[in-house]
């Protein structure tokens, strides 16, 4: 979302709305989890993948994703929560939540 542009308009100083960006982006990042059904998209080899399962494992939590590929049969992989959210806060995966329907409750709650 560019809400400097929106901001900008009504005449405010754009180094101040440049730290207000990047503070609302460092947020966001702070407080990302990962659900079951949030989408990931990693850019170099274009699959498009989805959380399927978190489970807990003695070595920590572990994220079972099914990746789909033009193409190709889609395929399962697990990697660790943390590797995962690494890769989401680097920028090497782009996730987006599952966005609840009315009769879901919103993860968390």
């Amino acid at each position: 979302m560019n809400y400097l542009h929106l901001l900008n308009k009504n005449g405010y100083n754009k180094n101040i709305l440049l730290r207000l960006v990047n503070n609302i982006y460092l947020i966001k990042i702070l407080r990302m989890k990962l659900n079951v059904g949030d989408v990931l998209f990693e850019s170099m080899s274009e699959n498009i993948g989805t959380i399927t399962n978190i489970f807990n494992h003695p070595d920590g939590k572990i994220v079972k994703i099914r990746w789909r590929m033009a193409g190709h049969l889609p395929h399962d992989t697990e990697h660790s929560y943390k590797r995962v959210l690494r890769c989401v806060k680097n920028e090497q995966y782009e996730l987006t939540p599952k966005i609840p329907t009315n009769n879901e409750p919103e993860p968390g709650n």
